[in-house]
């Protein structure tokens, strides 16, 4: 894989009308905090029209889903384990793709999204995560980087950008 593109992942992801809420890393840039990120945290709607849309974009980026005992690459295979609910991390040339569903702490897409806030990442208008919905996941992961994160937001200011 070459370096990580992420503006081009999440331009294409908008582009072909995939609804998610942004978390993560680049959520917490939207929100002051600047810190590198080595993949792009979403949160996607659940209806399966838009996990097929979102297994066409990663497909159509090279995409794989890498499982214990195989290797998911097709739109068919990657939108059925979408389907399953469970945090699924694909490969593509533009950079990994954490998608996450149904992992403790984290809500899912329609309470996200009914306090997500529209911001311009990376030149791209799309969903993030609020501050507090942040916080909060950020809390419930407890890891080192986690609980640095949440120190980061606290000391950064305004609005998201």
């Amino acid at each position: 894989m070459s370096e990580p593109a992420f503006d081009r992942l999440l331009g294409k992801l908008v582009e072909r009308r995939v609804d998610f809420v942004l978390i993560g890393g680049l959520a917490l840039g939207s929100w002051g905090v600047v810190r590198a990120t080595k993949d792009v945290d979403i949160v996607p709607d659940p209806e399966p029209e838009n996990l097929r849309r979102l297994a066409d974009v990663a497909v159509e980026l090279g995409g794989h889903v890498q499982l214990k005992d195989a290797v998911l690459s097709s739109p068919f295979s990657i939108a059925a384990i979408l389907l399953e609910g469970e945090r699924i991390l694909i490969e593509t040339r533009l950079g990994p793709l954490d998608v996450v569903r149904g992992l403790e702490g984290v809500p899912d897409y329609r309470d996200l999204a009914s306090s997500a806030v529209e911001a311009t990442l990376l030149n791209i208008e799309v969903m993030v995560c609020s501050r507090d919905d942040l916080r909060a996941m950020k809390a419930a992961a407890g890891r080192t980087r986690d609980l640095a994160d949440l120190e980061d937001l606290d000391a950064a200011e305004g609005e998201v950008t």
